[in-house]
């Protein structure tokens, strides 16, 4: 028996261990006096609550707590709990960051932190809310990537802040935290640099950075950041380039919804050699819509429903999402999900999308799947409604989520208009519900105030007028084929579309998928095609341009089509025409010239593409002038005007608002004046702002400067400095005290150069730098 008991004992110990928890809360609300108890609530007790209880004794703001539990892994979050939440355990939760490096499961949809145990003793050390060890670990110097920040991408953006007295900033990154595995050292000028070469997936980099000085010293390292890639998600392939010469400049991203348990709902980005640089990570998005403003939209699988209508950034943040309870009933299910064809901006800030609507009833039309209906009790005549319809609303809400417009289908459309071709009422035979519309795309016109409209299923094109909702035409099929009476351009024969669009010279652009064509157009093969038409009078059709893809890359699904600023175009097809899938993604010239060609594997389902002219389309620096160490203490220096420098680092244009403040509470008056405007920069440009002083008695003050993106407010960048006003001499141009001979040929050589500072040279006050101004110098300098 001896021996019994103790071979238990020793099992035991083997396969149990203790976990020590060490929270860093000083970032946080919590605790506080509705929730002064701090717990750890996991998996180990089927998040019960009160998992363990934290304490704080020796008040250095880290919580600490100890678990002895059994080998295994387990996720927990932090909770906090008290009279507010009747000490429930559940008061408020802190998460870990969605899909960080310490998401312990990053493709769910929980964020919860977690943790392998196989040891005697585990410790788990964070900054509460973070992946960090301690909330004081967070250098507010190294702003981009942050620290211990998971990115999906191998073109990595970095930036930090101005450091004083800097003319330059060597920056390096190694894979190794001692610096001795380098894949970077260079030195930069600006705050920002977009790495596109040294980044490898699959990888753990650290990065710093260090000022160069006037003297070309070097000031000690700001800090040092850890940063992780994370892993490709699409096989590797090759592009096929015709012609690079004629490609134009940029990146592909497309999405999908099909291939490897990777690829199921994902976006990716390749660039011009059909080399991943970019996805989506464990979001599970499929981008539907990129606009002209580098605005990403689209649906994700992740928290589902509550993300299927959402707009994200390129570091996979989300920037907007739906309300969670569409139909206002009280719970969150299927019912509020937004349908993943198409969801975006409108000229008015509002975001627009689709919302199938369960509830009506129609008629089973006739065909041979009668009999199927009727065996189980339909009348299924055409005309009685009794089987569950799916149509899609158009739905608007602002920016706060509240429902503005909603457009429904049953109030303008007639249920005696079918699909008698693709199958679909087979389809709804096995799913007990009839697909009716299929709607995939839409666009808002502002000038016209209209909305044209793609619904699959009916083969048909709809121009709505808002906000009225009133049809004022239906594009489409001839009347025999079942799909409406009155449509318009039935010669056209398309069949099973994607992707409408209405272009700057106010044609249609779509992809035309021809489920149908060889009963509509009499196709030999059922063929897909580009279509470009003017619709004339709202009554016919006149075909601008037509591709007409070969009969392998016919496409029954899926589809799009992007003119892009070139001329070219960018298609994407499904290519199942000879019954293997071949996913292409081709770049055309008006000649139909194939220049580029990108294909998938043969299990890879994708949805639709955009050619971007660069990722990040917020990355941006603001660099001030004059900002130096005095006493101890950073401070810019202003003598004429205090300047600042604005570079746009992305290839979109922007327009930057700003916004500039004195928020001293000096009692003389403001030094400055506050001023609110914009100003638009090309890609990869700079654009100076220049502030004045105004003249009064007291020198010292502290101004604010907020800057950010028209389309991209989540990037504001709101930086406030100290400023002391200098007196200058009249005529320095050199600012060595003195005017003399040296300040006469420095400002010649500036004329000479075009390079002049009105504020500074311009020495007779016309707002201009000239030959004028040397000669008010040299007559300055004979006066004295």
């Amino acid at each position: 028996m001896s021996k019994i008991i103790n071979f238990y004992i020793i099992v035991s110990f083997a396969f149990t261990a203790t976990v020590n928890f060490y929270i860093d809360m000083s970032n946080s609300n919590f605790p506080n006096t509705d929730y002064p108890a701090v717990v750890i609530n996991g998996s180990w007790n089927n998040w019960a609550g009160w998992g363990v209880s934290l304490n704080d004794d020796n008040q250095d703001g880290i919580w600490e707590g100890s678990l002895d539990i059994s080998n295994g892994t387990y996720e927990y979050v932090v909770a906090v709990s008290g009279p507010a939440d009747n000490w429930s355990g559940w008061g408020s939760v802190v998460n870990a960051p969605a899909q960080s490096i310490c998401d312990y499961y990053p493709s769910d949809q929980w964020a919860n932190y977690g943790f392998e145990l196989n040891q005697d003793v585990l410790d788990q050390i964070y900054c509460a809310g973070t992946c960090l060890h301690s909330c004081v670990d967070n250098n507010d110097s190294l702003l981009r990537p942050s620290n211990y920040s998971s990115l999906t991408t191998i073109h990595v953006p970095f930036e930090w802040a101005q450091q004083p007295n800097s003319m330059g900033y060597n920056l390096q990154i190694s894979s190794d935290d001692s610096f001795n595995s380098m894949v970077l050292d260079t030195l930069i000028n600006d705050l920002v640099f977009l790495d596109k070469s040294s980044i490898d997936w699959d990888t753990d980099y650290w990065w710093r950075v260090r000022t160069l000085n006037q003297d070309n010293s070097y000031d000690d390292w700001i800090g040092v950041n850890i940063f992780e890639t994370l892993s490709r998600k699409f096989p590797e392939r090759e592009s096929d380039i015709f012609n690079e010469n004629l490609v134009e400049d940029g990146y592909v991203m497309f999405s999908g919804f099909g291939g490897t348990e990777m690829t199921s709902n994902a976006t990716g980005i390749v660039d011009i050699d059909g080399k991943e640089i970019w996805n989506d990570g464990y979001l599970n998005f499929i981008m539907n819509h990129v606009n002209e403003n580098g605005n990403i939209y689209g649906s994700s699988g992740s928290n589902w429903p509550r993300n299927t209508g959402i707009k994200i950034d390129f570091d996979r943040n989300i920037i907007w999402k739906k309300p969670n309870d569409l139909n206002g009933d009280d719970n969150v299910d299927f019912q509020d999900a937004v349908d993943m064809h198409e969801i975006k901006q409108i000229h008015n800030g509002n975001y627009m999308g689709f919302v199938p609507d369960y509830t009506q009833l129609g008629p089973i039309h006739q065909g041979s799947w009668t009999f199927l209906y009727q065996a189980l009790g339909y009348v299924a005549d055409g005309v009685t409604n009794e089987f569950p319809y799916i149509g899609i609303q158009i739905v608007e809400w602002d920016e706060d989520g509240n429902e503005v417009w909603r457009w429904s289908p049953f109030d303008h459309f007639s249920m005696l208009d079918t699909d008698l071709y693709g199958g679909f009422w087979h389809q709804a035979f096995e799913n007990g519900v009839y697909d009716w519309m299929h709607t995939n795309a839409f666009h808002f016109d502002e000038e016209e105030s209209v909305i044209y409209v793609s619904h699959r299923h009916l083969s048909r094109i709809s121009k709505i007028a808002y906000p009225s909702g009133n049809v004022i035409w239906n594009m489409g099929l001839p009347s025999e084929f079942g799909a409406g009476d009155n449509n318009i351009c039935t010669d056209l024969g398309f069949s099973f579309q994607h992707n409408i669009q209405l272009l700057d010279d106010g044609t249609l652009l779509f992809f035309d998928n021809g489920n149908i064509s060889q009963h509509v157009v009499g196709d030999e093969f059922p063929t897909s095609r580009v279509r470009n038409v003017r619709v004339i009078d709202n009554a016919y059709c006149e075909t601008i341009w037509e591709y007409e893809l070969p009969s392998n890359l016919f496409g029954g699904g899926m589809g799009s089509v992007q003119l892009l600023e070139s001329g070219n175009y960018l298609i994407y097809t499904f290519g199942n025409g000879l019954g293997q899938n071949e996913p292409t993604l081709r770049e055309i010239t008006p000649d139909y010239e194939v220049i580029w060609n990108y294909q998938g594997t043969d299990h890879a389902f994708w949805y639709r593409t955009y050619k971007i002219p660069s990722m990040y389309p917020e990355l941006f620096s603001v660099v001030v002038d004059n900002y130096k160490i005095i006493d101890d203490s950073n401070i810019i220096e202003v003598n004429n005007e205090l300047k600042f420098t604005i570079t746009n680092n992305s290839g979109y244009r922007n327009k930057y608002k700003y916004n500039f403040s004195d928020i001293s509470a000096n009692l003389s008056g403001l030094l400055f004046d506050n001023q609110e405007s914009s100003v638009t920069i090309e890609p990869y440009q700079t654009a100076e702002l220049i502030f004045y002083p105004n003249d009064i008695s007291n020198n010292v003050s502290t101004i604010s400067l907020s800057v950010y993106p028209e389309h991209h407010e989540y990037a504001n960048k709101n930086l406030i400095y100290n400023v002391n006003k200098i007196d200058i001499l009249s005529g320095d141009i050199n600012n060595d005290g003195l005017v003399n001979v040296v300040d006469v040929i420095s400002l010649v050589n500036i004329v000479l150069s075009n390079s002049g500072n009105t504020g500074t040279t311009d020495l007779n006050s016309d707002n201009q730098t000239n030959i004028l101004d040397i000669v008010f110098l040299v007559s300055l300098i004979l006066d004295n």
